[in-house]
């Protein structure tokens, strides 16, 4: 008997009664946003998507998700977190993961007892809605879904 499939079905099933997540973007929080962003597109050879050398954003092309570079400094001020990890000041990476609704998903994993270091907010610049939580180890992640649009 392969004890690995009841444990495969319920995990399954489990994730079937779960809003659905994505991961879109790998982001990279640097504290040198040009050397940065000259790096990922001269040296490593990606192609921008959006940004500039100017910063704070910029987001190379990878295939199938997106490398993003960000000023680590704006992020905590888009925040509001201003230490990383063990305290050490901000943050060096951030998982992205894209979601239907910001606030349900919230609300989902609050019940499953995660505590969010902000709560859902619109950033009608970046056009989404964002809710930050970091991991067992203390590592930076977003969940964000497009805000609507007037169209």
């Amino acid at each position: 008997m392969d004890r690995v499939q009841p444990a495969r079905r319920w995990v399954q099933g489990a994730a079937a009664r779960l809003l659905p997540v994505r991961l879109t973007h790998c982001r990279l929080l640097v504290r040198d946003f040009p050397t940065a962003f000259r790096f990922w597109r001269d040296t490593v050879g990606l192609t921008p998507t959006y940004g500039d050398e100017e910063g704070p954003y910029g987001d190379f092309d990878t295939g199938a998700a997106t490398l993003a570079i960000f000023s680590a400094t704006a992020m905590s001020n888009d925040t509001g977190v201003t230490s990383g990890r063990g305290g050490r000041g901000a943050d060096d990476l951030m998982v992205v993961l894209e979601v239907d609704d910001v606030d349900g998903k919230v609300r989902e994993l609050e019940e499953r007892g995660l505590r969010f270091v902000n709560p859902p907010t619109d950033q009608p610049d970046w056009g989404i809605r964002v809710a930050h939580f970091r991991d067992p180890d203390g590592n930076l992640a977003e969940l964000y879904s497009a805000l609507a649009t007037d169209d």
